[in-house]
């Protein structure tokens, strides 16, 4: 018996997206059930239910405190929002999102529950871990975990597939930024460098333009509404979220123009205000900056020049910005392709790696037969977003200092394992603790602490120097395990990194209130 293409879904930090592989073999666009193909990834806390989209957004002009937006830029932290006397995570939040996705999905799609998610590539374990737990909290199947720059030439190879091809893609989203190169060669993809921000987007163009209002403002008022004690907390709420808004269309505007003009309103004072796209250019060089030096760097990473780039690609609704589409051509000689729509782009990729998990678990799946066959042979081999080791000890000046020791080195292909031994300090010990850490940085301090490994109950009385074999792997959706063992006694521990809340079987009240919440 046949079943439905599973859902590829686009999580993004502003708008959500979904997309489904159909009978003929291509991925297309699942529109929401207002009829729009993005939905924003805003959520609305109200009267015993969680509203989803677009009238969440508009309320964060007149119920700010009962809002949550860009919540993807906390995912895998310990940020809560509270309402009703629950604190909501960031998994939590997230798992409305993909609720409502999925509910709108298949008033089209028929009753289907599998899906993959697609992940900025930066992404590290936790961040991974969040988003796995928000799908599993929605009630879907998750197929997979896909970074978002492969998502989008998943797409764009889809069509053209080529072979011997060198190509990068630029993800500039609402609230992130991804830069991944990677290799085509027919239905092998191979992901060979990428790198990110995860606090880089399309907000914060946003934001030049509204401290550009704010400071016309104080220059024609001598309000300042950035200063907290120039207006009462509710109304400073407001104003800043309606100016934010207006920031963002402004921002559009300089797209297609080469000004933008808009209304503002602050304690009955108005002010109309005139945006050059000369000027925001100035104003937001160092942004761009920030974008072309990580561009540079993960080309840099995968061993290869600007110039032996070969398939250029714009995703995100940010690259649309003439400014960011100039610093790629300027950095790789020659346009971005955009023959997939950038704001549709990661998802239709995510659709067509859930069809190929599909039929790698079996899946009676009914599509064209050329495309089950490329489907099936489709390869896709991603790259570990951070180097990961443990906490070690070395010997210096007769000193012994704490030092990162990497097993698994950032952009290491997927999956991946390696094993290290490693030596007790002290005699008598009878418990080791191996501190899983994450970065680049050979000092412990200034590296990612993402848990640890505990071995317990060891007999007294060992010497000092037993060795400990420690082995780390990153499974092919980039989720960390970790096992040690006292090679002397046999002991040993192994986990997958739990991190703090998301456990298996955690049965929260934030959990309960995210199954029983209506959405809508």
């Amino acid at each position: 018996m046949s079943e439905p293409s599973a859902l590829g879904i686009d999580l993004g930090t502003t708008f959500s997206v979904v997309a489904q592989v159909n009978d003929a073999g291509l991925p297309t666009v699942l529109p929401n059930a207002e009829g729009s193909p993005t939905t924003p990834s805003v959520v609305l806390f109200e009267a015993g239910q969680a509203v989803v989209g677009a009238v969440a957004r508009e309320a964060l002009a007149t119920e700010p405190e009962s809002v949550v937006q860009l919540v993807k830029r906390h995912i895998g932290s310990g940020w809560e929002f509270d309402y009703g006397g629950v604190c909501y995570r960031p998994e939590h939040v997230s798992a409305l999102i993909l609720r409502k996705l999925a509910l709108d999905a298949q008033l089209l799609a028929g009753p289907v529950t599998r899906g993959a998610i697609t992940v900025p590539a930066y992404f590290n374990d936790p961040m991974r871990a969040a988003t796995l737990r928000a799908g599993e909290l929605a009630g879907l199947d998750v197929l997979g975990l896909l970074s978002e720059p492969t998502a989008a030439a998943l797409a764009f190879g889809y069509d053209r597939r080529p072979a011997g091809a060198t190509g990068v893609v630029v993800d500039l989203g609402g609230g992130t930024f991804d830069v991944t190169v990677m290799e085509y060669d027919g239905s092998d993809l191979t992901v060979r460098a990428t790198g990110g921000d995860a606090y880089l987007g399309g907000a914060n163009f946003d934001k030049i333009l509204f401290d550009y209002f704010a400071e016309q403002f104080r220059a024609a008022h001598g309000l300042d509404i950035s200063d907290p004690d120039a207006l009462p907390l509710e109304e400073c709420t407001r104003v800043s979220q309606d100016w934010l808004l207006r920031a963002t269309r402004a921002k559009h505007d300089l797209t297609a123009r080469d000004r933008a003009a808009v209304a503002l309103q602050a304690a009955g004072l108005t002010l109309r205000v005139e945006m050059h796209r000369e000027e925001f250019l100035a104003r937001s060089k160092v942004l761009l900056d920030e974008m072309s030096e990580k561009m540079l760097d993960v080309v840099s990473a995968a061993g290869v020049t600007p110039r032996d780039i070969t398939v250029v690609l714009a995703v995100g609704g940010s690259t649309r910005m003439p400014a960011v589409r100039a610093r790629m051509q300027d950095i790789f000689g020659s346009s971005p392709d955009t023959s997939v729509r950038p704001d549709e782009a990661v998802a239709l990729g995510a659709a067509l790696f859930a069809a190929q998990r599909q039929l790698e678990r079996g899946g009676a799946l009914v599509m064209e037969p050329a495309a089950r066959d490329y489907l099936e042979q489709l390869s896709v081999t991603d790259v570990a977003a951070h180097s990961l080791g443990v906490s070690a000890f070395e010997a210096d000046r007769g000193r012994q200092r704490p030092i990162m020791t990497p097993l698994l080195p950032r952009n290491t292909a997927l999956p991946f394992a390696a094993e290290r031994t490693f030596y007790t300090m002290y005699p008598g010990e009878t418990r080791i603790v191996v501190p899983v850490l994450e970065g680049e940085s050979s000092d412990p301090d200034l590296c990612r602490r993402v848990g640890m490994v505990v071995i317990d109950q060891l007999p007294p009385g060992r010497p000092a120097r037993q060795p400990v074999s420690v082995t780390m792997s990153l499974n092919r959706d980039g989720i960390l395990q970790v096992s040690a063992a006292d090679v002397t006694s046999g002991s040993e521990a192994s986990t997958t990194i739990v991190h703090a809340g998301l456990a298996d079987g955690d049965d929260s009240a934030a959990d309960q209130a995210v199954r029983a919440l209506p959405v809508g």
